[in-house]
């Protein structure tokens, strides 16, 4: 019984001695040897939006002595801006305590500090001052088909091509995006930025853009472009209608316009206007923008051509056409129908020469008949069975200038043709304009009726009938004609 007292005085003592040790120190015991073996905030950098929607992720690693993780233990956190939620975390099985970093409206650069007893760590976040934009979507600001020219044809060699970065409303992303563009096929030699088939750039006001540089060969190129969303999801876009287009001059066709599609330069002079197709050895049209340099070669004195021209230039009504170079021919009018040789050089230094026949402009047919009548005095013998007259032709362009070397057609209601003159045409239908009596510009033609194309002639009057003869130059509207009148005074 003594014993049991005495046990349960001593126990009393011991409590009451503890009691007193500890209401008399009222200090936080430090943890022995506790050490912060890591701190991270993720990310560095967060946007000063006044809300929650950007935040950075602070963790903080405790170990003991024995470089063991503590479990359970409180870390507290404390920063000079912005806020942190919560101020304090206890850390989990793995040794780590994590909290969150607000902005709060704040602006600049805040040091975080992590504190378990004596220890303490620093790490810096950085508020900017404007919140992330994700890009949505991203396009080719040119949707149509581009085309280069092969390197050394004389054409566009390069062109720049600009993509766009859209948010999710539509508009442009203003933050700079690293954008990559990629030539997915390109003809051998076809490069980006004289890097290869492959570079990036840095977008500027929601726009990136390289340069698209041809090699030696022609064909399709395919190009993407490409970007990461914040969350690191890849957007891209593709075009295929890029086109190198095709390589050297290798044939060349001259043209000339139409009949009475000249302009009227007085003093006899004509302008009209002439055209060079311009195609590769595969038979495609030579690249839009290869400067062609038209000349004649003759050098004659009444004509002249309009050097400097491009393939796909207008023409004079507004329009162009593919691989074709247009230009005009100023020439005199007597000189119609005459052949020209025609040279254009590329601008490789290629030449290449043809001919062209000049057209007439606005032609008109002067026709007189001697004689204009034919009389049948008594029957055929001693009078002739047939008699003729003689059609004159003058053909004449729209400034009044003769034009030789021009076919005439010839028809008539009663009678037929005679063979012509020389120079034969090889067609009693037809007739070609020359000197006749030092004159430019004339033919005759004999054009022979029978007697018995008159009716029979009723006394007093003679039979009398007509016969009309047209000229015409055939693919215009000139023509004339002349009527003769028979009479015929016996049966």
């Amino acid at each position: 019984m003594k014993y049991t007292k005495l046990i349960l005085l001593l126990s009393i003592a011991i409590i009451l001695t503890g009691l007193l040790l500890t209401a008399c120190d009222n200090r936080i015991v430090d943890p022995l040897n506790y050490t912060i073996a890591d701190m991270t905030v993720n990310p560095n950098v967060i946007y000063s939006d006044s809300d929650e929607t950007t935040f950075s992720t602070i963790k903080v690693m405790i170990k003991d002595d024995e470089n063991y993780a503590v479990f359970g233990q409180i870390v507290q956190f404390r920063s000079d801006m912005g806020f942190l939620q919560p101020a304090e975390a206890a850390t989990d099985s793995s040794g780590i305590a994590t909290v969150k970093f607000h902005d709060n409206g704040a602006f600049g650069a805040a040091t975080i500090e992590a504190i378990i007893g004596s220890v303490s760590e620093t790490r810096q976040v950085y508020i900017d001052g404007v919140p992330p934009q994700d890009v949505s979507s991203i396009g080719f600001d040119v949707s149509e088909q581009i085309e280069i020219s092969v390197q050394g044809t004389g054409g566009t060699e390069s062109f720049e091509l600009v993509a766009s970065l859209y948010d999710n409303s539509g508009q442009l992303i203003t933050q700079p995006k690293n954008v990559v563009f990629e030539l997915l096929y390109a003809p051998e030699g076809t490069n980006i930025n004289d890097v290869g088939l492959l570079d990036s750039t840095y977008s500027v006001g929601g726009k990136a853009s390289v340069n698209i540089n041809s090699g030696a060969h022609s064909g399709i190129v395919t190009c993407r472009v490409s970007t990461q969303t914040l969350a690191g999801a890849t957007i891209s876009s593709t075009k295929s209608n890029i086109v190198v287009a095709s390589g050297f001059t290798h044939t060349v066709q001259f043209s000339i316009g139409g009949h009475s599609s000249g302009v009227d330069m007085g003093s006899g002079m004509w302008k009209v206007q002439i055209s060079a197709l311009l195609n590769d050895i595969e038979g495609n049209p030579v690249a839009s923008g290869t400067h062609v340099f038209f000349s004649l070669p003759d050098e004659p004195e009444w004509a002249s051509a309009v050097a400097s021209a491009y393939v796909n230039n207008q023409n004079a009504q507004g329009d162009s056409l593919a691989g074709v170079a247009y230009s005009y021919l100023n020439y005199h009018g007597t000189h119609t129908n005459d052949v020209i040789n025609i040279r254009i050089e590329t601008g490789v230094g290629d030449i290449f020469e043809g001919e062209l026949i000049l057209p007439i402009q606005n032609p008109a047919i002067d026709i007189v008949a001697i004689p204009l009548h034919i009389d049948w005095w008594g029957i055929p013998d001693p009078t002739p069975e047939y008699q003729s007259t003689e059609i004159r032709i003058t053909v004449l362009d729209g400034q009044n200038n003769p034009i030789d070397n021009q076919i005439v057609v010839f028809s008539t209601t009663l009678g037929d043709p005679l063979e012509p003159y020389p120079p034969d045409t090889g067609d009693p239908y037809t007739g070609l304009t020359g000197i006749v009596n030092a004159e430019h510009g004339r033919l005759s033609k004999e054009v022979e009726f029978f007697y018995m194309e008159c009716p029979v002639p009723i006394p007093p009057n003679p039979g009398t009938t007509t016969g009309t003869i047209t000229a015409q130059i055939l693919g215009t509207d000139a023509t004339n004609q002349v009527t003769i009148t028979l009479k015929r005074y016996e049966d």
